[in-house]
């Protein structure tokens, strides 16, 4: 899972543009529009969320490198 969780707003993002563009090729378009907009800002969230957790695990995985080069120097 954790192979497939930076990949998620991607695929979501792929899914709500997919739907967008097979609705507006229709006759009756128009309706998709506000539900795709409505929807564009939860994609820059999930980004921004896995971008984060991402930025909290390498900040940590630093720490732990800086302390076991502490006891190897010390």
């Amino acid at each position: 899972m954790k192979h497939i969780r930076p990949w998620i707003p991607a695929v979501f993002c792929a899914f709500i543009s997919f739907q967008a563009l097979s609705s507006s090729s229709r006759p009756a378009g128009g309706w998709w529009e506000p539900v795709f907009l409505s929807f564009l800002p939860m994609c820059f969230f999930f980004v921004g969320l896995a971008t984060f957790q991402l930025q909290r695990e390498i900040g940590e995985l630093r720490q732990k490198l800086a302390e076991l080069e502490q006891k190897k120097l010390g």
